[in-house]
């Protein structure tokens, strides 16, 4: 039985309804571009399950994200607060941030967290409020040869792979996160034995470099060239240039970018497939959100560095599909994710916590002139003492560097969508109209300050290993 229309509107919702209240999946992709999925106008069929729910929901065409890599985009995302707020991101989630997941099992939810990232786990703060928490780890290690003198050479050379391969060793890198199929087996083993209402986040790292999907490397060829595809990404120059790499090269990377996003896109059908065999679909909201983009030289690099708070990276996709509710919905208008956990817990009947700092977007599908608060999106990125903070409204985008405080950038999406020119110098009035934003919020940063600084976390040779390789650590 479908969830009855009363329930998803705004208006009769939190009062005190208990019954048939809805189920939520929240799935998180990391490192996923709006602009390579077909329901936001890519040229060619890459992701028909992801554009399947869109077409039965409510897509958002600009939702934004609150920071440019995943610890800085995660806090906004699942706390609705600010990463740079209650001492920082890059240390455990201080007690002090709101917990919406504690909210929604308070108030009768069976919460279950599914993460594949290192940076969102037990270690990090991120169990806190799951009655299941699952941490979803590869065990294949690299080959011994990656350490030893010209070994990288050797592994390199794809003459070398083929003289091994009669011996049975595929020597190919080791796998760094698991993999899609990895993660919807086991939401979909813990759906079998929950108890509704239930809330589940499920996070898919396949769109995160290197990209590659580890079981298509059996060719020699093949493993070599992914071992040159590495060496490129951490070589001397890294991708912090564009001259490092060619044409060729970003064609071939953006190829693997694309197969691994049509083989994530058929495993979120599966788990569509599943919802529908065991009859939750009726009943369960379904949310599909990239916590960041990916650049692809579009400013000059490659990946989601901290430093860029450009729309390739904070423009991301957003899908809400809800039960009898709204099909093939465009909100054109921008939002943030600062707002997804308000929406969910109003979504549920839940009560919202003072201490969030954004709002629910429902009235923007169930009402027709609705007001909403969140016209205005904050992104930010903060490795102390270094913070950017990206302002961004519908015309206009300012970033503010502390390293640069009186050197502010400001773009006019009207006339230059693409960000490239600065138009800082003829628009004073904005300038000034966006750094009292900007001082608004480090203003609301410091008064969550913590009295001592919060520790960073001590990494395992294993863990620090897989970070390195994934980019995140130096």
């Amino acid at each position: 039985m479908g969830l009855p229309i009363e329930i998803i509107q705004v208006n009769n919702i939190g009062k005190g309804k208990t019954m048939n209240r809805p189920n939520v999946i929240l799935l998180t992709i990391d490192t996923l571009r709006q602009d390579m999925l077909s329901c936001y106008g890519y040229n060619a069929p890459l992701t028909p399950h992801l554009d399947r729910l869109a077409s039965s929901g409510i897509r958002f065409e600009q939702a934004i994200t609150g920071g440019s890599w995943t610890q800085a985009a995660f806090p906004v995302l699942l706390t609705s607060s600010y990463a740079s707020m209650y001492g920082g991101c890059l240390g455990r989630l201080a007690l002090e941030r709101p917990s919406p997941v504690e909210t929604l099992a308070a108030s009768g939810y069976t919460a279950a967290g599914f993460s594949t990232n290192l940076h969102l786990s037990r270690a990090t703060g991120y169990d806190r409020g799951f009655h299941c928490f699952n941490e979803l780890t590869p065990t294949e290690t690299d080959p011994p040869l990656r350490r030893r003198k010209g070994g990288q050479r050797l592994l390199r050379n794809s003459l070398f792979h083929a003289l091994l391969r009669p011996t049975g060793n595929n020597l190919r890198p080791a796998r760094l996160y698991s993999s899609a199929a990895d993660v919807t087996d086991s939401v979909g083993r813990w759906l079998e034995q929950v108890t509704p209402p239930f809330f589940a986040w499920a996070h898919y790292m396949d769109m995160h470099w290197p990209y590659y999907l580890e079981e298509t490397l059996t060719h020699p060829i093949e493993i070599a060239q992914a071992w040159r595809d590495l060496a490129v990404m951490y070589g001397q120059s890294n991708f912090n240039r564009k001259k490092t790499i060619t044409a060729t090269q970003r064609d071939r990377f953006v190829g693997l970018y694309q197969q691994s996003l049509q083989y994530l896109d058929t495993q979120i059908g599966r788990l569509m497939s599943h919802l529908a065999r065991s009859g939750y679909d009726a009943n369960t909201i379904i949310i599909v959100v990239s916590d960041h983009g990916e650049e692809f030289l579009d400013h000059g690099r490659w990946g989601h560095w901290e430093s860029n708070l450009y729309d390739e990276i904070l423009r991301v996709p957003l899908i809400i599909q809800l039960p009898n509710g709204p099909q093939g919905q465009v909100i054109r208008q921008q939002v943030r994710l600062l707002d997804l956990m308000p929406t969910i817990l109003d979504l549920c009947g839940c009560p919202l916590p003072s201490d969030l700092m954004g709002v629910s977007l429902a009235p923007l599908w169930a009402q027709a002139e609705a007001e909403y608060e969140g016209e205005v999106a904050i992104s930010e990125m903060r490795r102390d003492p270094w913070h950017r903070i990206a302002v961004r409204t519908e015309a206009f985008k300012y970033i503010w560097d502390s390293k640069r405080p009186a050197q502010p950038l400001l773009y006019d999406f009207r006339a230059d969508p693409g960000e490239k020119q600065d138009v800082s110098q003829h628009h004073p009035q904005e300038v000034g109209w966006f750094q009292t934003g900007v001082d608004e919020h480090l203003r609301r940063v410091a008064e969550t300050e913590p009295a001592t600084t919060v520790p960073e976390i001590e990494y395992d040779e294993e863990v620090t290993r897989r970070l390195r390789d994934l980019g995140y650590i130096e």
